[in-house]
């Protein structure tokens, strides 16, 4: 991402293309940008395409709480210390305090020092507003749509202005799937309502926060969505011989060609992989129970009573 490398799509809405895609619109007295990056310096590059187009910062929307959305606020609001954030209800206490961001991936316990890096631990923002659900909102004399789309995170927004859809994580493009392979989520219930939701809107374009901007969100969601449903179907037939969540990753990681080495990538894959049996859980799918201290999940034939408690 280079000091000048947006691309407007519209007259007032574009968008810094990179690792995270940054949404950018001029509102009446300055700009107001769609997340913020991962750290300072993608945040240095965001500020001299400001600079070069001569508007200042006006306001951040914040789609979601993850650390490589908005690592760039503590610098950016450095030097534009009026410009306000917005975020949404949940996600806005993560930003505010992103200590939580490791703790909860560290299953609520005190964060490993490996999982205070800048991919998951970024600098402090304030939160001026919570956004809105699934309402409109004006924004220096923009009027801006929030859509809800949780499932990556708690309560993930959208954001539309002009017809133009940034979707956040909702869904991923097609190379950072294959990356990945088993895409970071809290619940993957609702990810694919999300996802749904998503394929039944008609905008004019779509920015995904990792991946191409299109004018057509169809394809990305329908592979998304294939996706998430061949994982369902390997977990399932992984849990007909019921094991522990713990052995259950090993062998999905097995399935899907995964190599954990560190502590990060693991955290998130365990919690992905918890974000799936919720999902699972939820439509009846798979079921646990307890026995000799062990948390044990197997997969729920038809006419097979649900989890025990």
């Amino acid at each position: 991402m280079s000091g000048q490398a947006f691309q407007m799509i519209t007259e007032r809405v574009g968008y810094f293309p990179g690792h995270v895609n940054i949404g950018l619109v001029i509102g009446e007295h300055g700009a107001v940008l769609i997340d913020s990056g991962l750290d300072t310096q993608n945040a240095k590059k965001i500020k001299k395409g400001l600079d070069a187009i001569a508007q200042p910062l006006y306001a951040i929307i914040q789609t979601h709480s993850h650390a490589d959305h908005f690592g760039g606020n503590a610098y950016l609001l450095g030097c534009w210390p009026e410009a306000r954030v917005y975020a949404p209800p949940l996600e806005e206490a993560i930003i505010r305090n992103p200590i939580l961001e490791p703790i909860y991936l560290n299953m609520g316990a005190a964060p490993l020092d490996d999982l205070k890096n800048k991919f998951l631990l970024a600098q402090p923002s304030r939160v001026d507003h919570l956004l809105p659900l699934d309402e409109g909102i004006e924004i220096d004399g923009v009027p801006f749509f929030i859509l809800s789309l949780p499932g990556h995170s708690w309560q993930q927004v959208g954001v539309v202005c002009d017809e133009i859809c940034f979707a956040a994580d909702s869904y991923l493009g097609e190379e950072v799937l294959e990356k990945h392979k088993l895409p970071f989520l809290v619940d993957a219930h609702e990810t694919l309502l999300s996802l749904h939701k998503l394929l039944a809107t008609n905008y004019r374009g779509y920015v995904p926060g990792h991946g191409a901007y299109t004018t057509t969100s169809h394809d990305a969601v329908n592979k998304n969505i294939a996706w998430h449903e061949r994982i369902f179907s390997v977990i399932c037939d992984l849990l007909v011989e019921e094991t522990t969540p713990e052995e259950a990753l090993t062998l999905l990681c097995e399935r899907l060609h995964i190599s954990i080495e560190n502590a990060s990538s693991y955290v998130l894959f365990r919690t992905a992989f918890m974000g799936y049996l919720v999902g699972l859980q939820k439509t009846k799918r798979v079921a646990y129970r307890f026995e000799q201290n062990r948390w044990l999940w197997r997969t729920v034939q038809d006419g097979a009573e649900g989890a025990e408690r």
